[in-house]
């Protein structure tokens, strides 16, 4: 049975809304690197390229998958829109983003996706625009943040913006774009009420040398919640290593503080904790949290130094209807360390690292051993990387290691 010109577009749009899904997952996956996850680009760039050839019956095909289907499917149209400079069809699918917060990051993947020259005078004014809904503005300061492109006096209009979105969002735009003159905008969302707004402008007061922001990080990742993993994972980095070993020790005992504070020794990078996190590797709730946090710190590959071992318990939402564990595995993509192979493992290897300094992914925290991690490092190294090189440089705001992988590559010179 021969197959149709449709089906051929339909699988075509399928499968380009699956490949942005599973790359969407890769950037922050810690089995992909900037090799893997350009792979994952050209398979996906195959797809839009076959949909870009289909013509009228491609678009149409396209247009009643995205309509139907979710971020991925309106990535995919959007993309193809954007390079064919249709209007229309760009107008309409960054209103379905407008309208549906879980499409809109797809929207703005598609948008960061693009070729400057298709966006940047076309397509990001009119998001930016002052009379836009406040959500297209925030779809708009993202996109602007994804092409790394300021977006102008849009950017500090927002930064007091009633609607809550698009303050968090222009807030969280200040620290990936190096902003340091916003600053005095951003400080008094310190104290904002929600949760997001409170956390994106201390992530970016942080990143741009403001102590205060540190202070509220930390406060946000001792408060538990939505944002403490994150707040740790930022805040941590910005403490010195003894400053940083009593935060861990005071938290460890708190409701909820063992995920945190594991999570917040990885950041610290200290080699000085690696006993620590081996002793967790023990715990079946933070096992494979303490082996990230241990790669975090060394670089260990511990699949390929035979260091994995068996899991402790199940993991993944419950089959149980009635089981509230509906959610994503938060560690998915992490392996079990086995915690006596990881501890021989350190006993051979401490030798080669100086408790007392930091490290991300085995090197040293500087701007040559950064620009290593950021080439060669896997997904979650590569963006704590970008972190800290922002603390180091905060004028040159926070490399996008989720961006398609050739324009990383041609901004790393490798």
């Amino acid at each position: 049975m021969s197959i149709t010109e449709a089906e051929v577009f339909a699988q075509a749009v399928d499968s380009a809304g699956f490949l942005w899904s599973q790359r969407d997952g890769a950037a922050r996956d810690p089995r992909y690197d900037l090799g893997g996850l350009a792979e994952l680009d050209e398979r996906l760039a195959a797809q839009l390229d076959l949909l870009g050839r289909g013509g009228a019956v491609a678009r149409e095909m396209g247009a009643a998958a995205a309509e139907e289907g979710g971020a991925g499917e309106v990535f995919a149209v959007l993309a193809l829109a954007l390079e064919r400079r249709d209007q229309a069809d760009i107008a309409r699918w960054i209103t379905r983003g407008a309208e549906a917060p879980e499409i809109a990051r797809g929207v703005v993947s598609a948008i960061g996706w693009a070729a400057p020259g298709l966006v940047v005078k076309g397509v990001l004014p009119a998001l930016l625009d002052a009379k836009a809904p406040p959500a297209v503005r925030a779809i708009g300061i993202a996109a602007s943040a994804a092409q790394r492109r300021d977006p102008g006096p849009a950017l500090r209009e927002a930064l007091s913006a009633a609607e809550v979105r698009l303050r968090a969002r222009a807030l969280k735009a200040l620290g990936e774009l190096g902003f340091v003159d916003g600053l005095d905008e951003a400080r008094p969302a310190l104290g904002a009420e929600d949760a997001a707004v409170r956390f994106w402008a201390a992530w970016s007061a942080a990143l741009l040398g403001e102590a205060r922001g540190v202070d509220v990080l930390l406060e946000i990742a001792a408060g538990g919640g939505a944002f403490a993993e994150r707040a740790a994972g930022v805040a941590l980095r910005r403490l010195g290593p003894r400053a940083g070993a009593r935060w861990i020790e005071r938290l460890e005992g708190s409701p909820g503080g063992l995920r945190v504070s594991t999570v917040g020794a990885g950041a610290l990078g200290d080699p000085a904790l690696v006993p620590w996190l081996i002793e967790r590797m023990s715990a079946p709730g933070l096992a494979r949290l303490a082996g990230g946090a241990l790669a975090m710190i060394t670089g260990v590959d511990l699949v390929r130094e035979e260091l994995e071992g068996a899991p402790l318990e199940e993991t993944g939402p419950s089959d149980d209807a009635e089981d509230e564990d509906v959610g994503p595995d938060p560690d998915d993509g992490l392996p079990w360390p086995d915690a006596a192979a990881v501890g021989r493992w350190w006993a051979w290897r401490q030798g080669d690292f100086a408790a007392g300094r930091r490290y991300v992914a085995g090197r040293e925290v500087g701007l040559e051993g950064l620009g290593e991690v950021l080439r060669r490092g896997r997904q979650p190294a590569r963006a704590a990387a970008a972190i800290e090189r922002c603390f180091l440089r905060p004028r040159l705001g926070v490399f996008e290691v989720r961006a398609r992988g050739d324009q990383q590559r041609a901004e790393l010179g490798g």
